[in-house]
């Protein structure tokens, strides 16, 4: 059997919202509303550029099938690609090669606070 494309394999969020779109013929807007988020999150889960949490995989794959767990692995490798570098592709033959000695996470910049500020209202 012939290797094949991670991408063709369905196993990412953009390639699974993909075949939904093509078989049930769906806009981004109509799945935005079905799954209750935004047009422009459902964008980006298209585009791979956000990758949605596990409720929302349970919610799309009860809506339209398939494996949430299947899914959430798709998931997991688009998360893993984007923090070390590696190409989708890369990350997907490290799965089923079993290595252990993938690329060590890159460094992450300086934690944000995220902290509400107190302001002073009055005088």
């Amino acid at each position: 059997m012939p290797e094949r494309d991670s991408r063709a394999f369905g196993l990412t969020v953009p390639a699974y919202l993909a075949a939904v779109r093509a078989m049930h013929g769906l806009s981004a807007a109509e799945m935005a509303r079905a799954l209750r988020v935004s047009t422009s999150v459902v964008r980006r889960w298209l585009r791979g550029t956000l990758v949605p949490p596990w409720r929302r995989l349970r919610r799309m794959t009860d809506l339209w099938g398939g494996s949430p767990e299947m899914l959430a692995l798709g998931a997991a490798l688009q998360r893993y690609s984007r923090e070390t570098g590696v190409t989708l592709d890369e990350a997907v033959r490290i799965l089923k090669s079993g290595r252990r000695n993938a690329p060590e996470r890159g460094e992450r910049g300086p934690r944000r606070d995220r902290r509400q500020l107190s302001l002073p209202i009055g005088g």
